[in-house]
């Protein structure tokens, strides 16, 4: 996919895995973090999210939904976030939820996303969390 929007070296080193269920909102943040020079890997739920962490050490940052089928929800990957690996930091996305369940994370390691959400924005908080310029 060639963009036409700059890319930094910053963020082509930076791997996002991006756990959504829904394919078409999946797809388009994708798109959006690629256009913006990330390396991005899809998890269609938290199961698919954790096989990509028994494959790989390089993901970077994790953005995932709350509600998700599976053996867990957004939730419950965030607290194995947690207790398996502290230094990823995460956004969720949730729609109806307060996320009164993420006791115990520390602020500079998550953000909270309102959907409906703008992929561009979710890019922002991407840049932010991993202490990149705006482009």
């Amino acid at each position: 996919m060639t963009s036409s929007l700059p890319q930094t070296a910053e963020a082509a080193s930076q791997v996002v895995l991006v756990v959504e269920d829904e394919a078409l909102i999946r797809m388009s943040l994708a798109i959006a973090l690629e256009d913006s020079g990330f390396t991005v890997i899809e998890a269609n739920g938290a199961d698919a999210a954790l096989r990509e962490f028994a494959q790989r050490q390089d993901i970077t940052i994790v953005i995932t939904d709350v509600r998700m089928p599976g053996s867990m929800d957004g939730i419950g990957l965030c607290n194995w976030l947690r207790d398996h690996e502290p230094a990823v930091p995460f956004i969720i996305c949730s729609g109806r939820e307060t996320l009164t369940d993420l006791q115990g994370f520390h602020p500079s390691v998550f953000r909270v996303a309102a959907k409906p959400y703008s992929p561009d924005a979710i890019v922002d908080h991407v840049r932010q969390m991993l202490g990149q310029p705006d482009v």
